[in-house]
């Protein structure tokens, strides 16, 4: 049962870094002329990808650090402030949309507005405080959570309007804000130069 709660903890801390609703426009923007079964195979190609980074960065990440000579305290100090102008740069909305051709929508979606540098550091964070097949796990889940998102985002756009998709994303941006002011109390805390 804590596993579980584990897993839904860390999926959760990843669909806020991840972002799919925030990707929903430029999704629709660089499938324009697909019809849904391209959209669907599109979805679900940039899915795999999504997914594949997202396991590679799970897996190495405890091996990067230890390669590179990092703490996880520098990793969480740096990962913090990453991930807090990221976040900010969302809430102000000043984030770029890509646009290009067919063949070219399934990197721009997958890499790097969903799988950026926010979500790399947050999984190599991750994998050196929770086992392997919770880290998996979590990935599962926001992968099919991502999938889910491109998958209908016609029909999200058509239900929650271009408004509401940017409501959404914007409080995933406040997550993200406070996950990374989280980190990097917590490398201060480590280093005893902040109180609890």
């Amino acid at each position: 049962m804590q596993e579980l709660a584990q897993v839904l903890l860390i999926a959760i801390q990843l669909f806020a870094i991840l972002d799919p609703p925030g990707s929903i426009p430029a999704f629709l923007a660089l499938t324009e002329g697909q019809d849904e079964s391209g959209r669907a195979r599109l979805a679900r190609t940039t899915t795999w990808l999504v997914m594949g980074l997202m396991v590679l960065f799970a897996l190495v990440g405890n091996y990067v650090l230890a390669a590179l000579g990092i703490s996880v305290e520098s990793l969480k100090l740096g990962g913090g402030l990453l991930l807090l102008a990221l976040s900010l740069d969302l809430v102000l909305g000043s984030r770029r949309e890509e646009s290009g051709e067919d063949e070219s929508v399934v990197v721009p979606v997958a890499t790097p507005l969903l799988v950026g540098p926010g979500t790399i550091t947050t999984l190599i964070i991750l994998s050196a405080y929770h086992p392997v097949h919770v880290l998996l796990a979590a990935v599962a889940l926001v992968s099919a959570m991502a999938y889910a998102c491109l998958r209908f985002s016609s029909a999200l756009v058509r239900l929650l309007g271009k408004t509401g998709i940017k409501a959404m994303s914007r409080l995933m941006a406040v997550l993200v804000a406070a996950m990374a002011v989280e980190m990097i109390h917590s490398a201060l805390l480590a280093w005893g130069i902040a109180e609890n």
